[in-house]
């Protein structure tokens, strides 16, 4: 069974804080049953002196992983809720596992971190008795997919473009700049008043790889959008990826409600396509 790490935000990423800081531990959620908010691959780095850098949970799980981090075996295997050793029952109901990694490689750290910061989605096969991983390999380990968390490249001057910049900083997500190309895990959305200043954009990106293409409008503008970039010799098939009006509120118009709701929009996207 394949396990994807769901988004998160850079600012408190685990891989990054135990590279900065070594000496840590890893705790993966590596199995979920029930209505736990986490998927099987969410991250935590531990350290000693009491700090953590990511949650796996409720605080009361966090607390007790972090009470067996002087456990001597190089994985320490953790079970909460229903049929655990431990009397922590989970508001949610169900079972949690947890693997504790006490000495996690920093050749691993370091290759998720490259990946990361180039972009690519790394697969790797964890074995949960050693904590030793193997890249793109099959075998009886934990099988762990990471793909990139997603880039935005926002077109707009604005209240609404700066609304949904603001929002997307403060998540961590990174950003691209109007003239890069997108990736596969880059959503492009487009929010002018004037829709003319937007088919540049709008047909580099339909051309590119970006899992999201969105822009500001009603549903008239969107078909004379759509007709506009058929006249420039935009492929039906690319047409068809074009969102608009985007957003998951229908009709917003406060540019704070439009830049959650497109937000939301890219980020359910993001988990249907590579979650």
């Amino acid at each position: 069974m394949t396990m994807t790490l769901p988004v998160s935000a850079a600012a408190d990423c685990p891989v990054k804080a135990l590279l900065a800081r070594p000496g840590g531990s890893l705790a993966m959620l590596t199995d979920a049953k029930g209505g736990f908010p986490r998927r099987p691959g969410a991250m935590m780095a531990l350290w000693s002196d009491g700090t953590r850098v990511g949650r796996l949970g409720a605080g009361c799980i966090d607390a007790d992983i972090a009470a067996h981090l002087d456990r001597t075996e190089p994985v320490t295997h953790l079970i909460y809720g229903e049929g655990g050793p431990i009397d922590l029952p989970l508001p949610c109901g169900g079972q949690v596992r947890i693997a504790l990694i006490h000495a996690p490689c920093a050749d691993w750290l370091s290759a998720i971190w490259d990946d990361r910061i180039r972009r690519r989605t790394g697969h790797w096969n964890v074995d949960l008795e050693t904590g030793k991983p193997q890249r793109d390999t099959q075998g009886q380990g934990f099988q762990l997919t990471l793909p990139p968390p997603p880039a935005f490249q926002i077109h707009g001057e604005g209240d609404e473009a700066m609304a949904l910049t603001q929002l997307v900083a403060a998540l961590g997500f990174p950003t691209l700049g109007t003239e890069a190309k997108p990736d596969a895990h880059s959503a492009v959305v487009t929010l002018f008043h004037d829709h003319d200043r937007e088919m540049p954009a709008l047909k580099r990106a339909l051309a590119s790889d970006a899992f999201y293409v969105g822009a500001l409008g009603s549903r008239r503008a969107q078909n004379a959008r759509l007709q506009s970039l058929a006249l420039e010799g935009v492929a039906p098939k690319d047409l068809d990826r074009m969102r608009g009006p985007i957003g998951v509120v229908a009709r917003g118009r406060d540019p704070r409600l439009i830049a959650a709701s497109t937000l939301t929009e890219v980020l359910a996207e993001y988990e249907a396509r590579f979650g």
